[in-house]
């Protein structure tokens, strides 16, 4: 349950995920900076580790949603955490190696998911989506991008969070990164189940997560709490490393 918004330049993007969980679940940890094989990579956490979005200093991020209107039957039993998928990919390069990461790590017994991943030095946008049977992917293409899920209804989250997207298109700074951050504090409509920020009984926006990335630096901005409610909010920032300007040895060592 969540909402992802990319909005691409022609050498840097901005992203935003707010967190849609039940109540009780809790906010999470703090952003801070993690090492992935060596890599730095900045993302909030679970209790159990896991994370649902990330950015590491090449710049490549991802963002994890869940998949409630999938038509294919869910996993019977048991279920494996999909906190777990980010942070075995969190340190990737570029697409071929988050495509190659994925294709080895088990799946099954994970929940339907999509998992949005944005490769700057490539200009490139790729959504995964695992049904619980077969994992496939649909490449974006650079340019912005929502996307939407809701327990109650994806498509109906879509729908109605779509409109509140589009009508801002029309406001005076659209694209930027304040722009960005009041659409995703946004009640079009009244707050309630289907706006950016959500209110329900049990269930509502628990945190923004917010990034930049340019060709100097790589930042991720962290408010534990409704957008709603959010005052300023400090990033972490790392300098951004140029893969293509990497040693060939040193390339070498990550892909091993």
């Amino acid at each position: 349950m969540c909402t992802l918004s990319v909005i691409t330049g022609a050498n840097s993007y901005l992203l935003a995920m707010n967190r849609d969980e039940k109540i009780a679940r809790g906010a999470g940890e703090q952003a801070a900076i993690h090492e992935l094989n060596g890599i730095r990579t900045i993302y909030p956490s679970e209790a159990a580790g896991g994370t649902w979005i990330a950015v590491n200093e090449y710049g490549v991020a991802l963002g994890l949603l869940n998949w409630n209107d999938v038509v294919r039957a869910r996993p019977h039993g048991g279920t494996r955490s999909r906190g777990q998928i980010i942070p075995a990919l969190g340190s990737a390069s570029g697409m071929a190696e988050l495509q190659a990461g994925l294709s080895v790590l088990a799946l099954e017994g994970m929940m339907p998911f999509r998992l949005v991943g944005v490769v700057p030095a490539e200009k490139a946008i790729r959504i995964w989506r695992w049904d619980s049977v077969q994992l496939t992917f649909q490449d974006h293409g650079w340019r912005a991008g929502h996307w939407f899920s809701s327990s109650l209804s994806d498509r109906e989250a879509e729908s109605m969070r779509a409109i509140a997207c589009r009508d801002a298109q029309h406001e005076l700074n659209a694209g930027s990164a304040p722009w960005l951050r009041r659409l995703h504090a946004s009640h079009t409509g009244g707050p309630g189940p289907f706006s950016l920020c959500v209110h329900r009984e049990d269930v509502k926006t628990l945190s923004y997560s917010e990034v930049v990335v340019t060709q100097e630096i790589v930042q991720m901005g962290h408010f534990r709490g409704s957008p709603c409610s959010m005052g300023q909010i400090d990033p972490i920032a790392v300098e951004r490393v140029d893969f293509a300007s990497l040693p060939l040895r040193d390339i070498c060592d990550q892909v091993r």
